[in-house]
């Protein structure tokens, strides 16, 4: 870049700005200050019936990716 010999730089009243890098900062609130402990809930029949039926549920994925695993099909693992 040519400077042209005739002009002079002005003096500088100021100093230059000082360059601040952005910060990367991230606040992660956690939920720990609302959780309170409560008294236990009685269950009543029908949830007892509901949790009878998610055990039989996860009981029958179970036998099937067992049989599935047994299957000839099935690709060797060794």
């Amino acid at each position: 870049m040519a400077v042209d010999k005739g002009a002079a730089l002005a003096p500088r009243s100021r100093s230059a700005p000082k360059v601040v890098a952005p910060r990367n900062k991230v606040n992660v609130a956690f939920p720990f200050s609302r959780i309170t402990p409560e008294d236990p809930v009685k269950m009543k029949v029908g949830d007892w019936i509901s949790l009878a039926g998610q055990v039989i549920v996860a009981a029958g994925f179970t036998v099937v990716i067992w049989q599935l695993a047994r299957s000839p099909r099935a690709p060797e693992a060794g």
